[in-house]
This record gives C-alpha cells, structure tokens and sequence, in this order.
C-alpha cells in the first residue's frame, strides 16, 4: 500500500508532462490554429508596364476591388479576421520579367498564393516557378490550351481555355446563319502570332472542320510591331471568305477596324474577347466601332453583372472589363479556399482549391452554373458569350439566355 502512493504522484507527473509535452508539439504543428495571421500575403502579377499595360491595369483594378470588399467584409473569418495584404509584381509582359517576378513573390515576399498573369506566353513560364516551389497559381487570364495540360498540382484557371473559344464561336456562327440568313462557309483567320493568338486560332481551325466550315486562309502578324494592316486585310480578302475570326490585341484590333472600313469591307469582323472588348477600343474608334462583334467571358447585363459593375465604376470611373470580372473572381475563389483550409499554409490552400465547388449563389459574379476545378486544374463550369458593339455599348447578342439584344446589321458601318 505504502508502494501504490508512493507511485501515484510520480505517475501523476508524468501524465502532466506527457499532455504539455503533446498540446506543445501540437501547437508548432498548427501554430495558425493558436494565432493565426494578421494579414495574407497573395501576389498580383500582371503587366503594369509595356503594351499591355493597360490590360494589366484591368486585372489589378478587379483584384483590388474584391480584396476591398473582403477586407471591409471582416477580412478571412477562418483566420479570425486576417485580412488579404497585396505585393504586386510586374510582368512587363515578358517571360523574363515573369519568371523573374514569380521567384520574387513566393521565396522573397511569402506570399500564398499567385493571381496572374494575362499573356499566356507569361503564364506558361511563370507557373513553372510555381510548381517547383509548391505555390497556388490561380490563372488569369491566358487561354492557351497547355497550361492546364501539364500535369501540375498547384495550377487552377477559372476562364474558359481557348478550345472553347473556337467551339463557341462555331456555335455562333452556325445560329448566324440560321437566323440572318449570313454566309459563314468560308472563314478567314486573322491573329497575332504570340501563344494567346496561336493558342486561339488553333482551337478555331479544329472546330471549323468537325463543324464541316471551311477555313480558307491564315494570317498571323506580331501585334507588338505591326502599324497598319493592309497587307494583312489583302491577303485575307485575297481568300473571298464570308467571315473574319480574329485573335487580338488592342492597338492592332483598332487597325484591324480601321482598314475593313476603309475598304469598305462588310465581311463579319468577329474578334476573339482580344482587344475588342476594351472600353479603350470603343473610345478610340467611336462610330466605327459599330457592329464589332466578339466573343466575352462577363456580361454586366446579367444581375450579377451590373452589380458588380455600378461598384467597380464607383472605384475606378470605368465599366468593368471579362479581364476584371475573372480578376474579382479569382480573388474571391481563394477567399473560399482559405475559409476552408482555415489556414494560409500553400499545401492546405491547394488542396482547398483543387476541392472548390462554389455555387451561383457563393459569390459568383460570372455566367455559368459554377466553379469547379477537373484534376487538370481546369474550371469545368466555363461560359462564354458572343457581343456586339451597339451604340457604343458591348452588348450581349447570344446564346439567347444572356442576349439583350439581337444581332445587328451591317457589321461594319461606312468609313
């Protein structure tokens, strides 16, 4: 008996050093559980300079409008209130920079997670650095096909990739001639040559074939050195088709405008969500702008839409752009992804990322029924529309559930 109590307290001991010992190593384990962080560090990568800057300029301005909000909202509430600190990084829209930039963000600044980067011949680079160094890269924008067919773990883009493109615009084109009566046999095929052009008119060739539609010509062209495109508009006529799909930037969509109209060209001019869907496009063409038509990730016709656009014009005096409303979006995807993950660690956000399934009612701001992602990082839930530029406005034309208006002729106005 003198044994057993003797054993007692020491026994007692022990078991109160074994539970400090394991509520410790708990805590290093899952420090954010104890003390999460003040704030979370994502990157923002996009050109801020060069010829695409003002593209960039879109990206950021819808990032920073939906960081705003979740800021304002109570910032993370997994994180006990963390709100979202932006470190940005300048592409110059070159892979150099890219790469360059991407290395900085995830080893220099911390941060735990990437939003960019615009060009898909940027992108394609710049998330090899992030899968090397085990960071979420959320795409946006860049189409081209490849980037999600590598095999990476810690990429995700939410915007359609450009072998939908070419299937929608097919689509439309077939609606077009059912409803207007529009020859659309024969296609020409106008891009800039860097990966978002070639990405495109990829996409657009394959689907003009197993839609039986000709594609009688190709024309490719560097958008950062071109300064008219007459030879290029030539060549295209050269082929007599009865449609123009174009892949563009901004400066070489204006010329693009400039000379069918000076031609006095009425072939459809039908661009590929490039530079067309700029407000800088319709500012700088005015009335001969008319009739462009394109296709657009965002419409602010749907509910969604113009909310978001009356907040975004309220901040920046501008009608949000589809490159701004996948910005605000994928801002808002990694919003729910760390609720979830109720952690900033990159592995933990990655894994809540490759779970998403938001729903329209789960701050969703873009057509569709949703956001998930496939195991190739893709989102499965992708809707593009086809607009058209009427009275100097982008207006929704088809598919009919999101036309506010319907299709108008001519296509290009009098020079």
């Amino acid at each position: 008996m003198d044994f057993e109590k003797r054993r007692i307290p020491g026994l007692r001991s022990a078991i109160f050093l074994l539970l400090l010992l394991f509520i410790v190593v708990s805590g290093c384990m899952d420090s954010e559980a104890f003390n999460p962080p003040d704030r979370v560090k994502i990157g923002v990568l996009y050109p801020l300079t060069g010829d695409s800057a003002g593209f960039g300029r879109d990206c950021v301005n819808g990032t920073l409008l939906a960081i705003w909000e979740i800021n304002e909202e109570g910032g993370i509430k997994a994180l006990r209130g963390a709100e979202f600190e932006v470190v940005m990084g300048d592409t110059r829209g070159t892979h150099e920079a890219g790469v360059v930039e991407t290395e900085r963000l995830i080893s220099q600044e911390g941060v735990c997670a990437i939003i960019g980067v615009y060009a898909s011949s940027v992108t394609i680079p710049a998330t090899e650095v992030s899968e090397r160094l085990k960071t979420p890269f959320l795409v946006n924008p860049g189409i081209a096909d490849v980037i999600t067919e590598r095999g990476f773990r810690y990429l995700f883009r939410i915007m359609p990739k450009a072998e939908y493109y070419g299937q929608n615009q097919v689509r439309f084109l077939q609606d077009l001639h059912n409803r207007t009566a529009t020859p659309v046999q024969r296609v020409a095929l106008l891009h800039e040559n860097s990966g978002f052009g070639t990405a495109a008119v990829f996409g657009q060739r394959a689907a003009l074939i197993r839609a039986g539609l000709e594609p009688v010509i190709e024309v490719p062209y560097d958008a950062a050195q071109v300064t008219d495109m007459r030879e290029e508009i030539s060549r295209i006529l050269s082929a007599d088709p009865d449609i123009i799909l174009a892949t563009t930037y901004l400066r070489d969509s204006i010329l693009i405008r400039r000379e069918l109209v000076r031609i006095g060209s009425a072939i459809p001019f039908i661009d590929t969500a490039g530079g067309t869907v700029t407000s800088r496009y319709i500012d700088e063409l005015g009335p001969l702008a008319e009739g462009t038509l394109t296709l657009s990730e965002y419409s602010i016709h749907t509910p969604e839409g113009k909310s978001l656009n009356d907040r975004y014009y309220a901040r920046f005096q501008s009608n949000i752009t589809g490159d701004s409303a996948y910005s605000y979006q994928a801002v808002m995807v990694l919003r729910d992804a760390l609720e979830r993950a109720g952690s900033a660690d990159r592995e933990k956000v990655r894994d809540a990322l490759a779970a998403t399934n938001m729903t329209r009612e789960e701050h969703m701001v873009l057509p569709g029924e949703g956001i998930r992602f496939d195991e190739s990082g893709q989102n499965v839930y992708t809707q593009l529309i086809m607009a058209q530029i009427q009275g100097r406005r982008l207006v929704p034309v088809w598919p009919e559930e999101y036309a506010a208006a319907p299709v108008c002729q001519p296509f290009t106005p009098s020079g």
